[in-house]
């Protein structure tokens, strides 16, 4: 199916407004830093939180199988973790623990 886009339209000049202005730019990259920071706050927090419950799950784990899927989980998380507070000192941001309420949900005993 072809596009009913012609390359006169692909090529007109952006028309200035609210979406496109320069003074919007530096305010639309902060927004965007701190909800990717945000998020990358979140999944700290969950690597943490599987930092204390993979131990837990290895002690409860009934197969031998399962036992070293989880020590190499344990592993990469440990890894995981690592890697984001290298992040988070980078761009200066605290590696602030946030309270992610999914988490909660998978570790309750």
């Amino acid at each position: 199916m072809k596009s009913t886009t012609t390359a006169t339209d692909k090529k007109a000049p952006l028309k200035e407004g609210k979406g496109n202005s320069k003074k919007a730019i530096p305010e639309i990259k902060e927004d965007c830093r701190n909800v990717f920071v945000e998020e990358l706050k979140e999944i700290y927090f969950s690597e943490k939180a599987l930092i204390i419950s993979i131990p837990i799950m290895i002690k409860n784990a009934t197969t031998e199988e399962l036992v070293n899927a989880l020590k190499v989980h344990l592993k990469f998380t440990q890894e995981h973790i690592k890697r984001l507070e290298m992040f988070f000192t980078s761009i200066g941001e605290a590696a602030i623990i946030l309270k992610y309420e999914a988490m909660y949900g998978l570790i309750k005993p």
